[in-house]
Order: structure tokens, then sequence, then C-alpha cells
């Protein structure tokens, strides 16, 4: 029982881990969208391609979280008593929902970045 209690504090303790690196990604994105803004002001490429990178790498950072997300609710899903499943499920499937999400961003992200 100890031994469960640690690691669900640990989870918790790792997950707050993961909000802080949200609240940064949330300020690099911020600073990109300066950038778009600049770009759209100057014209100069070199503001578009900062922006796209910031995006980029928030994005990728953000795909494997999603992911840890994703593992961790389906882990959840195989412990969780059947009258549960069905709740459960819709968190996993929502989790896969997010990863597919942000696979479609970075494509889009990655495709744009051959237009303009």
């Amino acid at each position: 029982m100890k031994m469960n209690i640690d690691g669900e504090i640990f989870r918790l303790n790792f997950e707050n881990v993961l909000w802080i690196i949200f609240m940064f990604l949330s300020f690099l994105n911020i600073l990109g969208d300066c950038d778009s803004k600049k770009f759209l002001i100057s014209k100069e490429q070199i503001y578009k391609r900062q922006a796209d990178s910031i995006f980029t790498l928030t994005l990728f950072i953000t795909f494997f979280i999603y992911l840890y997300f994703f593992v961790r609710n389906y882990r959840q899903y195989q412990r969780i008593p059947s009258y549960l499943k069905d709740l459960y499920f819709v968190k996993v499937f929502g989790s896969i929902f997010l990863i597919s999400g942000i696979l479609c961003l970075l494509y889009f992200q990655q495709g744009q970045k051959h237009v303009i």
C-alpha cells in the first residue's frame, strides 16, 4: 500500500513538472506570435523562420507530453474495474485524439514552411 501511495505521489510530482513545461511552451508560443507580427509588418523572412521554428519545437515537445498522458491513461484503463471501463475508454480515446491533432498540426507546420 505504501509503495502505491509513493508511486502516485511521484507521478503527481512528475505531472506538475509537465504543467510547468506547458507554461514555458505557452510563453514560447507568445514569442512566436510576436515574431509572426514582426514578419507581417516587415516581411523579413527571418521572423517567419523564427516563428515557424518555435511553433514546431513546441508542437514536438507537446506531442511527447501527450504521448506520456496516453500511456498513463491506457495503463489506468487496464487496471480499472470493469464497471468503469467505458468511462476510462473515453479518456484513452481522447488521448488518441490529442496525439492525432498534434501530428496533424506538425504536418501543417512543416508543409506551410514551403508556402509564402
